[in-house]
């Protein structure tokens, strides 16, 4: 019998990448395809959906013809991708204007004016909070980048688009109406954009909670598991991507769900770190539980039926990484040519090992565009501290390496803070890709370390996985992790403990001494 496959998409702020995968998790090929993020304004965040949908289909079709895969054997396509990314529609399902990312942090004096207002605690209306966290077990954040915000800001400032809006919907469920034509998102999904009802699974939305935002729960779309499928390959879509008509689609989830199946701490309690564009420390658990004031806690998982995901998530982790290299380091080609190499990347590896651990005292902090967690403070930025004369290009890298390991390692206590500790971690992403990055994580965390193969396409594989479970390909969910190997386990280097606990400890003081100085540094360019 010839392989059958299945077509997942990655579909991220930078880029859209297709993989096409058997059903037992073999990686074929893939194609990808990059487009824009406007920055019209200061702590403004966009990107137009229509290139979003023709990344699909080009990438869709690519990845077909490199293969030269017959489309019959081509037995569904699912996605992974970025979330909270609002997209307003019409009845027809076309875009009424950028959609605004979840990097954007406009709506942050909206929160205030409107949802968060007194009396307060914790800077939360004391009222909706307990509505919140009754109703979701968690609630939205103060940096201005959750959805209920987003729409907020819609009605003060655009209320012409305001009134035309057929739906509020996410990145993923604009492409799936593409394909399908059908209004569909995942319970992951839908979870973090807090209207929905969560109590023993109900996962239905919640009147009182979309009255707070001044919408309907008919302006939203169904809730369905991420391993549902949400409908079939339209003929207008089949044309445009190269699937037969009639292919299903089943449903997905964002990148945060579909990364914790591709790492392959899938059970009670196991965690993995992410390291892409973005950062974070997750886990499956069957409890829900929360730490507001961190912004730590339990989201739908794309197991929703067993498992809640507990998540510590960060703004920018690798993305710091991209800014060295094109804003700082930027004459690549003079590295390539010094260092006899091809991969900028490998060259920053090499930078970072010639620093040494520690960076010579050098800190830097990874808070570019604000940050949720381990830090709910739109105000905060990045920095580097205690630099001198004798820090070098090297220590620079280094201290972005580190940094950003920090960071990690205070998500990572926060989410332990409210479960249990534990021994070892898997990695994921892109930035898993570099070996002295894992062994820095392993040092700085004080934890085992296991990178899975192919780590930058473990959200893609994890998802296809579950596709194949709801295609009838694998027998059920726990079965997933036996399609997963790890290429290799980073230990702890007992040698560095010392230096990296008392870096640790500076790290955090960092912020607790200039907090009140970043809020006033930064509270013209995050008002709106």
């Amino acid at each position: 019998m010839p392989d059958k496959y299945v077509i997942a998409h990655d579909m991220g702020t930078s880029a859209d990448k297709a993989i096409i995968v058997t059903t037992d998790g073999r990686i074929i090929d893939s194609a990808k395809k990059h487009y824009p993020l406007y920055h019209p304004k200061p702590g403004y965040a966009e990107q137009n959906p229509i290139d979003w949908w023709e990344a699909v289909c080009e990438t869709t079709k690519l990845v077909i013809e490199k293969t030269k895969i017959d489309p019959k054997d081509i037995v569904g396509m699912t996605f992974s991708t970025q979330t909270q990314c609002m997209v307003l529609v019409d009845r027809d399902g076309n875009p009424l204007r950028n959609a605004i990312s979840w990097l954007d942090g406009r709506s942050a004096d909206v929160m205030r004016e409107y949802l968060w207002t007194p009396p307060r605690i914790m800077r939360y209306n004391i009222f909706k909070l307990l509505k919140f966290l009754k109703m979701t077990g968690g609630a939205p954040g103060h940096t201005g980048k959750d959805q209920i915000g987003k729409i907020l800001w819609i009605k003060k400032h655009e209320s012409e688009i305001f009134n035309k809006v057929f739906k509020f919907i996410d990145g993923k469920d604009f492409i799936i109406n593409k394909l399908t034509g059908n209004f569909i998102t995942s319970v992951d999904i839908a979870v973090i954009w807090w209207f929905l009802d969560t109590r023993k699974n109900k996962n239905v939305w919640d009147k009182q909670l979309c009255d707070y935002a001044s919408i309907t729960p008919d302006k939203l779309s169904s809730v369905k598991p991420s391993a549902s499928i949400a409908g079939y390959i339209t003929e207008e879509a089949a044309k445009k991507t190269g699937l037969l008509p009639g292919t299903p689609v089943v449903n997905g989830s964002g990148d945060l769900a579909a990364a914790a199946l591709g790492s392959a701490a899938i059970d009670d309690g196991e965690m993995h770190i992410s390291v892409g564009t973005s950062g974070w420390v997750a886990g499956h658990f069957t409890k829900r539980k929360i730490d507001l004031a961190h912004y730590t806690g339990c989201i739908g998982s794309a197991y929703p039926e067993k498992y809640y995901l507990g998540m510590a998530h960060q703004e920018t982790a690798g993305i710091c990484l991209e800014w060295l290299k094109n804003k700082i380091l930027y004459h690549e080609e003079q590295l390539k040519e010094e260092w006899h190499r091809g991969n900028i990347y490998e060259i920053l590896d090499e930078l970072a090992i010639k620093a040494g651990p520690g960076a010579q005292g050098l800190i830097f902090t990874p808070w570019m565009f604000g940050e949720r967690s381990p830090l709910d403070d739109d105000y905060v930025r990045a920095g580097l501290y205690n630099l001198s004369l004798d820090h070098t290009r090297e220590h620079l890298v280094r201290a972005v390496f580190e940094g950003i390991a920090f960071n990690t390692r205070w998500a990572m206590d926060t989410l332990e803070n409210l479960y249990s500790k534990v021994d070892e971690l898997s990695i994921v992403g892109g930035g898993a890709r570099s070996d002295i990055w894992c062994q820095i994580f392993a040092d700085i965390l004080n934890r085992k370390i296991n990178r899975v193969s192919d780590p930058q396409q473990a959200g893609a594989r994890g998802i296809a996985l579950l596709a194949s479970m709801t295609l009838g390909y694998i027998k059920s969910f726990s079965d997933i992790k036996k399609y997963i190997k790890i290429d290799r386990t980073f230990n702890p280097n007992p040698q560095n403990r010392l230096l990296y606990d008392n870096l640790f400890k500076e790290y955090k003081n960092i912020y607790k001494n200039n907090k009140r100085w970043y809020k006033r540094m930064n509270k013209d360019r995050v008002k709106h």
